[in-house]
């Protein structure tokens, strides 16, 4: 983050397995909000596999294309950023705490008035359980608070009473995932302010208030993982990951077809469809030819019969992880689909098969101003990248508390008792 008179530069980046999205973003710190977008840098992601580092070298080359794209097209030189991240290396669980409040006269009649110490001391029990020494807690995120035992709190500050209760969603992520990633953006010039679980910068891009109250699913699918965050009553009840996404659908295509990666991934886009039922009989797409041999004709039809089955995989997979938060109430606003693999022909129909209830596709709501012409970001794939500029901008006075190097330290410190 950097300074330019009223206005404060943020940086997002969100590493995923199949693309690198930078977005540089001025935030307004007299109105306390995200003004203006002003510089995004895309590339092709190399490197990665389902949200892990597993070849540094090609990592940092593909971080490096969108981070000069972006540092092109704003005139910022990027020095720090908060990184998006996701993968099946992150896992999560609900848990609470309980705190007496002690403020006060404890021999008074009435109870004492709950204060942000009070609200920060349960959290913090809330999040005090035992993990492998090989992770971290990226998120502690409030769910409700029960105050005397009345449920259903959501900001319990200035009420009244002795005991007070944290229900809260825990998310934790490898340490050594983190330090990989580090690792290659430092060698870019680059200190990690924080972290930044994916599927919660989707939601914010996707999802509005009464979607969030009154109960939705946002399915994110991205290239090499999905991700699935489901809220209600305004809170996050449940986040999870499923090991598949569109890179899987295209190596399918691929293998069946016998073609080229690039092939797949272009007759994947223009042609496929999860709908095998409405899908077109006739010999009419044109396949070129790899390692020698001639171009063929194939059907719609045949991309369906691989498209499907996955793309239902992929929701059952997500319904597990639904099921995962225990929540017995109503989602009334249903399923929403984003990411790149959402834009799939068919993919409402095949996930209304799968789910039973209201399906639509989520795009990203952009209420930013855009400085430059050429920055298109009005797509499901930059999602989470729009998403994490706004999360960034909603908690931004929570970051400004913590010193910059307290996210490296941490994992230095835990890395360091690791190998005690």
């Amino acid at each position: 983050m950097s300074d330019t008179n009223k206005n404060r530069i943020i940086t997002v980046i969100d590493i995923g397995t199949t693309k690198i999205v930078v977005l540089v973003a001025e935030y307004n710190t007299e109105e306390n909000k995200i003004s203006k977008i002003i510089g995004l840098g895309d590339s092709v992601s190399d490197g990665l596999n389902r949200g892990v580092v597993v070849d540094i070298t090609k990592t940092i080359n593909s971080v490096t294309k969108a981070v000069e794209m972006a540092e092109e097209q704003s005139g910022i030189e990027i020095s720090d950023a908060f990184v998006g991240i996701s993968g099946d290396h992150i896992s999560s669980l609900n848990y609470s705490g309980v705190t007496s409040i002690q403020s006060g006269n404890q021999n008074q009649a009435i109870g004492n008035s709950i204060t942000d110490e009070d609200i920060e001391k349960v959290q913090e029990l809330a999040a005090d359980i035992n993990i492998p020494p090989d992770r971290r807690i990226m998120h502690v995120l409030p769910q409700e608070y029960v105050v005397d035992n009345q449920e259903g709190i959501a900001s319990p500050l200035g009420l009244s009473g002795r005991r007070l209760e944290a229900k809260v969603h825990l998310v934790t992520s490898s340490i050594n995932t983190e330090q990989d990633i580090l690792t290659c953006l430092d060698q870019v010039g680059i200190n990690v302010v924080e972290f930044i679980l994916e599927p919660l910068a989707s939601a914010c891009s996707v999802l509005n208030q009464d979607e969030m109250k009154l109960g939705s699913i946002l399915i994110d699918i991205g290239g090499g993982t999905t991700d699935v965050i489901s809220y209600a009553n305004g809170s996050v009840l449940n986040t999870g990951v499923v090991p598949i996404g569109g890179a899987t659908i295209t190596n399918d295509i691929a293998y069946r077809v016998q073609t080229s990666i690039e092939q797949a991934e272009e007759l994947k886009r223009k042609f496929g469809t999860s709908n095998l039922e409405e899908s077109n009989e006739d010999d009419n797409i044109t396949v070129k030819g790899v390692a020698g041999r001639n171009e063929f004709k194939i059907s719609q039809k045949i991309l369906a019969e691989v498209i499907q089955p996955r793309i239902k995989e992929i929701f059952e997979l997500s319904k597990e992880e639904i099921k995962k938060s225990d929540f017995n109430g109503d989602y009334t606003f249903g399923i929403v689909l984003t990411g790149g693999g959402s834009k799939l022909d068919g993919i409402v129909k095949t996930a209304y098969d799968v789910f039973n209830m209201p399906i639509k596709k989520g795009e990203p709501v952009n209420d930013f101003e855009i400085e430059n012409s050429e920055i298109n970001i009005f797509d499901p794939r930059y999602a989470t990248a729009i998403g994490l500029v706004k999360f960034v901008g909603q908690n931004l006075n929570n970051y400004n508390k913590k010193s910059r190097s307290t996210l490296i330290d941490d994992i230095k410190e835990y890395l360091k008792d690791l190998f005690k």
